[in-house]
């Protein structure tokens, strides 16, 4: 009877080690299953940011030389380099065809991070379970520094824009100014005027020593990111 009993237990012990061990081999290619999937889902998020960063590195190349050109005929009316002899021959029918005629500081050239892929990594909260290096951080660390330093510069661009138009409302040209007409007084307030030239210096502290340093700032971060993302995706 004894013997039939230790038997028993032994038999039950087995089957219950059986079942155990059956259990963590399936948690483990479950887990595995998932960190699979996880991988991917990584890897594919990682190509949405790869994505991102390289329309954001080309449309911040083109808007820094939208920039370069603005400040080089800011620099010539700061210099009084444009003579009264040039808009002389200017009249209403000529004058669209004047690519310098124009108030500098009432407009400028926007950026808008695209931050699709980081969106989605933000949502991903098994990332750092799954990845091995740091690669993540660094990410995340790039846009919320990042983005919303350019998101104040561009505000304070905004802001002198829209008080040098206010600006402009006082003068008696405004008008025909708004509506691209052809308006002597405009043309003499913009290439000689020294309440202009000091409107011009002011506004060129915002978007050269701020807004354009900090893009350019943005896309050596950017790629220096997009250098990491490609080894990254390489890997096999």
């Amino acid at each position: 009877m004894e013997n039939k009993t230790g038997k028993y237990f032994k038999y039950a012990i087995g089957e219950i080690l059986l079942v155990v061990i059956g259990i963590l081999i399936a948690l483990q290619i479950n887990n595995w299953n998932n960190n699979r999937i996880a991988k991917k889902q990584l890897k594919e998020i990682y190509k949405q940011i790869q994505t991102d960063l390289k329309v954001d590195t080309t449309n911040i190349a083109q808007i820094v030389k939208l920039y370069d050109e603005k400040d080089k005929r800011i620099q010539n009316i700061i210099d009084r380099k444009i003579k009264s002899s040039f808009y002389d021959t200017l009249n209403s029918i000529n004058y669209k065809d004047c690519k310098i005629c124009i108030s500098e500081s009432t407009n400028y050239n926007g950026f808008n991070p695209t931050t699709k892929g980081y969106d989605l990594l933000k949502k991903t909260i098994v990332v750092r379970g799954i990845s091995s290096d740091s690669l993540p951080d660094k990410i995340e660390s790039f846009y919320t520094n990042g983005v919303p330093r350019l998101e104040t510069n561009l505000l304070n661009i905004k802001n002198i824009t829209s008080e040098n138009i206010k600006t402009n409302e006082q003068y008696s040209w405004f008008v025909d100014w708004v509506e691209k007409k052809y308006n002597k007084d405009f043309l003499t307030y913009i290439f000689e005027s020294q309440s202009y030239r000091n409107q011009l210096a002011r506004y060129r502290i915002y978007y050269k020593g701020n807004y354009i340093r900090n893009l350019k700032y943005y896309r050596e971060l950017s790629i220096e990111i997009l250098e990491l993302l490609e080894m990254e995706l390489n890997k096999k």
